[in-house]
């Protein structure tokens, strides 16, 4: 018995943003597994036909369940926190890459495929930085957006349409496209749809009422539409 809801606590730690411990230790594992990739894998194809060091192998082997682990507990901390890129953690793993490259180049006299090889590691970790950065800037212009729609633009009611699963499995998620229907101010019948993040606890049904704003200038713009229930279960907390 408890004086606490159990299903209201148990949602409250299933949507609680990620403390700065989980962010950091996600993202050092990626540096750290890149790092060991980028360190190991060229002494082993330098050593091919003997055994390579101990330090590389142990590089090797260790990078792989590193990468693979960090990479599932960044995307888990990164979509529970908008801010956060999920390109970040590929950037520092990226990174790591390029210096560990860098590392076994020096140890091998310079060998101009690692070179090329370091080169390339650090371009890609560049380009997914840059996208980082542009994922950023849009998902602040939409948020801009949706605020200047919510605040001046007309609000009405909405239903869904076609709530786009037929029911729960396996999983107590579902990731889905629902179709919203409304009329406009001028009486015109008009459909929208958003991906919704579903969760078996709080289902979506045909027929649900829910708000929406749109722009009365411009009210086929599906940029300039704002479902409330989509903003409620985002695919990203916020």
């Amino acid at each position: 018995m408890s004086t606490v809801d159990p299903i209201a606590l148990k949602r409250l730690r299933a949507n609680k943003r990620p403390g700065p411990i989980s962010i950091v230790v996600s993202l050092a594992f990626q540096f750290l597994g890149g790092l060991a990739a980028g360190y190991g894998w060229p002494h082993v194809e330098a050593f091919e036909d003997i055994e390579p060091p101990l330090l590389p192998l142990v590089a090797v082997i260790s990078s792989i369940p590193i990468l693979v682990l960090s990479s599932i507990a960044w995307t888990a901390v990164a979509m529970k926190h908008n801010k956060l890129g999920l390109t970040l953690g590929g950037t520092l793993a990226w990174l790591g890459a390029a210096l560990g490259v860098a590392a076994a180049a020096v140890g091998l006299g310079y060998p101009t495929a690692l070179i090329w090889v370091g080169a390339g590691c650090l371009a890609i970790s560049l380009l997914l930085a840059v996208l980082g950065v542009w994922a950023a800037h849009k998902r602040r212009t939409i948020a801009h957006l949706e605020a200047t729609v919510m605040s001046t633009g007309t609000m009405t009611s909405a239903r869904v349409s076609d709530k786009g699963y037929l029911s729960f499995s396996d999983s107590a998620k579902i990731l889905t496209t629902v179709t919203f229907t409304f009329h406009d101010a001028g009486g015109v019948q008009r459909w929208v749809q958003r991906p919704l993040l579903i969760t078996a606890a709080e289902p979506v049904v045909d027929g649900q009422e829910t708000t929406l704003w749109y722009d009365p200038l411009d009210p086929g713009n599906d940029q300039k539409i704002v479902v409330k229930l989509a903003k409620d279960m985002p695919l990203r907390r916020p």
